[in-house]
């Protein structure tokens, strides 16, 4: 029980708390170190992302061929050849001439108005509703199964009567497998065994496979017709697929169906010319026997209700063209030779040079930026570590925080967060070897760039810039164009002697490992145990946890001590009050 200065007069809360606040100091001065240190982690890390960001840059300007030795293409003639160029280490000048015809793609498209035929077809309405479409009766079913990894022959359509006559269709993740009554099953080929209603796969289907059955059931009544289509891949080999249609679809349903297979075709109906029109979706000829180029089964759907004919002219063709002399053609009005990439635009007789050459601008534009993103770090992390801790602004504690405005704490903060990463030893190790990086000889065979002065970079006189480097651009881009790979080499090379950016990098990578180490963030420390100043920080956590502990006994302890002397004060009033009752009576 707390009496507080009934018996007194003595305001004990207000005494109390100032006598704790003297006992409370040392625990500030931990929570106050432990401010601090915190700020110096997020100090830290946000230096390690600028450490990263730097590495990441010497890696993409500096180490990756395709950025470092990048070419530009050009051409005498960009309307009718244009030309871009990827990385590669020669020059190379080709002479396009006498393109007699441009790679087209192959398309057909209905012999006549669809409704002509079939008046009661309408575009907007389930085909079902077309009478004079081929409809066999009978209900398509369709089945999801899933691989195991393990299994070959898989169970299907039970309690459904399976007619083996109409075609099925089996598709192992989106690829259809060629469907066999008897023998073994080849690779690509499943055997159908109608009255176990089994499917018999050639090996082992993929765990987690998605195979789909479509069949008919004929117990059921239903509007169904089967068709299909073929296309030719770039090899030559046939491309195919083939589907149900029902009662239900629409000519949309159908035409999207084949459009997102694998035929590499493009179809659509035109209301206005009421016809379908079906292209391919690559130019050139794929027909090893030079037939047509889409081909629909006889008496499908495609054939007898869109008209789509397969001995109609389709006219795909390859571009047809010269080449330094050569007579020539490719599938594709755009192609590659070397590592350049040409685009013919029309025929043309002329003769049209195409060319590639080093990109110097985007060269000596990466080696810059290095340069700068270099130089920023350089002046990031010596003005740290050259800042003054100001001792005299200590973090602030809660109780000082109540007695400021925010526009107090803020200037008040700015000082204390001043040298937080002052005259850190490893920083300066690092910095420096970065710099001795810089400066090391490479001998790179057939260049006689040896040193980044040879580039035309150089250290600035100015000894408190601390190493910072200076450009000469016309000397840099004249080197770059004479010997564009001794430059690439100079800074990339490996083997006896690796290129200044790869020594540079791994030692950008250790200052980012030794930060890690020291404040966490990245490379897999992101708790405190695993860091310096994390388990400092827990450390101190311990320090003021057991602090508290000691407060509550010491304030406690004041609590009965002036409780104490409350009931002794409180008892000698009572003793004087009954002593003057005594001597002079009660005042009646």
């Amino acid at each position: 029980m707390r009496i507080a200065g009934m018996a007194s007069g003595m305001d004990i809360d207000q005494m109390v708390a100032d006598l704790m606040r003297a006992e409370r100091a040392p625990q500030d001065k931990y929570v106050q170190e432990q401010t601090f240190k915190n700020w110096q982690v997020d100090a830290y890390r946000e230096l390690n992302t600028k450490v990263n960001a730097f590495e990441q840059s010497v890696f993409d300007r500096l180490l990756t061929p395709s950025n470092f030795l990048s070419r530009t293409g050009t051409s005498s003639n960009s309307d009718l050849v244009s030309v871009t160029s990827s990385s590669g280490t020669e020059n190379l000048q080709y002479t396009v001439s006498d393109v007699e015809q441009l790679a087209s793609a192959a398309v057909t498209r209905s012999d006549g108005e669809i409704g002509e035929d079939h008046a009661d077809f309408d575009p907007s309405r389930p085909l079902g509703e077309a009478e004079s479409l081929n409809w066999e009766i009978g209900t398509v079913q369709t089945e999801l199964l899933r691989g195991d990894g393990n299994e070959t022959t898989f169970t299907f359509g039970e309690d459904i009567g399976v007619n083996s006559e109409h075609p099925m269709i089996v598709r192992v993740d989106g690829e259809s497998h060629n469907v066999v009554t008897d023998g073994e099953p080849l690779e690509g080929e499943v055997l159908l065994e109608p009255d176990e209603q089994t499917l018999t796969f050639a090996g082992p289907v993929a765990n987690a496979s998605r195979v789909e059955v479509q069949y008919v059931d004929n117990d059921t009544e239903g509007r169904f017709m089967f068709t299909g289509a073929e296309t030719f891949g770039e090899d030559g080999g046939t491309v195919r697929h083939e589907g149900f249609i029902t009662g239900d679809d629409h000519l949309e349903n159908v035409l999207n169906e084949f459009n997102n297979s694998a035929l590499g075709i493009q179809a659509f109906y035109d209301e206005h010319a009421d016809q379908v029109s079906v292209s391919r979706t690559e130019t050139g000829v794929f027909n090893p026997d030079g037939g047509n180029e889409i081909i629909f089964d006889e008496g499908s759907f495609f054939t007898e209700f869109l008209q789509l004919g397969n001995e109609e002219e389709q006219g795909a063709q390859n571009a047809q063209f010269t080449v330094n002399g050569l007579k020539t053609e490719r599938q594709s009005n755009t192609f590659s030779l070397g590592h350049l990439t040409m685009t013919l635009h029309d025929e043309f007789a002329q003769d049209v040079s195409v060319s590639s050459s080093v990109d110097t601008d985007t060269i000596v534009e990466n080696i810059t930026e290095f340069v700068e993103e270099y130089n920023g770090l350089l002046a990031e992390v010596h003005g740290q570590l050259e800042e003054t801790r100001n001792r005299e602004y200590p973090p602030l504690t809660d109780e000082q925080r109540r007695d400021m405005t925010e526009h107090e704490i803020g200037l008040w903060e700015e000082q204390a967060q001043s040298g937080l990463l002052s005259h850190d030893r490893q920083l300066g190790n690092f910095m420096s070897q970065m710099r001795s990086n810089l400066y090391e000889t490479v001998n790179v065979e057939g260049s006689d760039i040896q040193h980044l002065s040879d580039l035309g970079i150089t250290t600035s006189n100015d000894y408190l810039e601390r190493g910072r480097l200076e450009v000469d651009e016309s000397q840099l881009r004249s080197v770059v164009e004479e010997d564009p790979e001794g430059a690439f080499n100079f800074f990339s090379q490996t083997g006896t002697e690796n290129g200044i950016a790869r020594n540079l990098r791994a030692t950008v990578n250790d200052m980012e490992d030794e930060i890690s180490r020291q404040a966490g963030g990245s490379l897999g420390r992101h708790q405190n145990h695993q860091f310096v100043l994390g388990r400092e920080i827990d450390q101190l956590d311990d320090r003021i946890e057991n602090f508290d502990r000691r407060l509550e006994q010491i304030e406690d302890r004041y609590w009965r001590q002036f409780t104490a002397m409350e009931q002794a004060v409180a008892e000698a009033n009572n003793q004087s009050q009954m002593f003057y009752n005594f001597m002079f009576g009660d005042g009646q």
